[in-house]
């Protein structure tokens, strides 16, 4: 006979990455990018208090965006836009808000990536 025992763990409710709908729309967006050739590469960077979706066109490079979700945030604006030198182009409550900046090719252009 088998004895299954419980584990409970207090820190379920406590954010420390991307939920599920939102790495979805990330990676979504993502795809959409790579197919059009604008990206090749991502990477993920987790710390204690945000966590970030870095984009880069090739890997050698800065990363072209970041999308960084402060964790255990209280403020109104839980996601950040951020372009290659780190300056922030958007803050908002709304990750699809973000998304749809990115995925605006007149916007892109009008961001300054340099290609």
């Amino acid at each position: 006979m088998i004895k299954l025992e419980l584990i409970k763990n207090a820190n379920l409710s406590v954010e420390t990455f991307f939920n599920k709908k939102e790495l979805q729309e990330i990676l979504n967006l993502y795809a959409r990018m790579v197919s059009m050739g604008e990206w090749k590469d991502y990477g993920i960077y987790m710390g204690k208090n945000i966590v970030s979706f870095e984009i880069y066109r090739k890997a050698t490079e800065r990363p072209l965006f970041q999308i960084v979700k402060k964790l255990q945030s209280k403020d109104q604006n839980k996601y950040m836009l951020q372009d290659s030198s780190g300056i922030i182009i958007k803050s908002s409550n709304n990750l699809s808000l973000l998304i749809k900046i990115i995925s605006s090719k007149q916007k892109i252009k009008h961001l300054k990536v340099i290609k």
